[in-house]
């Protein structure tokens, strides 16, 4: 309600558009980010299906490996017989699963997940970073390559002084 004798408040509000797609990038940033962690958590389970796969698999060829020693009547003689047994089986397994091409596809789905979710995340970073008046991840790398630069000049200017002066 207004006040009595008031018809209209005319109210100026600042142009809020800059400020409006600003906040839209940056939570849009946002949610790339979380959709990265989300499929890098979906591919991350595929991954850990196809080493789950490799463990049992190679248990399994182990125990039938251990129990024909057993029916031979060839014992193991210590601890370190048993885990070259193992060592070998393991290898065996995990060559032949992760030379086919579903490993390759689940391994390759993994990588590429997890190279995304961590560009989300420099993103982000850089967005939380810039909100604080703090310097990004690239303005950094430009002041060290200037910095690296600027030594290079220094060093190559020192040289010339000294050329110069014993000429």
């Amino acid at each position: 309600m207004l006040p009595e004798g008031v018809d209209n408040i005319s109210v100026r509000v600042p142009n809020l558009t800059i400020v409006h797609q600003q906040n839209t990038c940056e939570f849009e940033k946002l949610l790339q980010a979380f959709d990265a962690c989300v499929n890098l958590t979906q591919v991350s389970f595929n991954y850990i299906l196809l080493l789950l796969d490799v463990w049992i698999t190679a248990f399994e060829e182990l125990k039938q490996e251990l129990a024909n020693s057993h029916n031979k009547g060839e014992p193991l003689e210590n601890w370190q017989k048993f885990l070259q047994i193992w060592s070998r089986i393991f290898d065996q397994i995990f060559a032949q699963k992760f030379r086919s091409e579903d490993a390759l596809r689940i391994q390759g789905k993994f990588i590429n997940a997890l190279i995304i979710c961590r560009l989300r995340q420099q993103h982000l970073i850089d967005v939380f970073l810039q909100m604080n008046s703090q310097l990004t991840h690239n303005e950094l790398d430009e002041i060290y390559r200037c910095l690296y630069e600027l030594r290079k000049e220094i060093k190559s200017l020192k040289k010339a002084l000294i050329e110069y002066q014993n000429n």
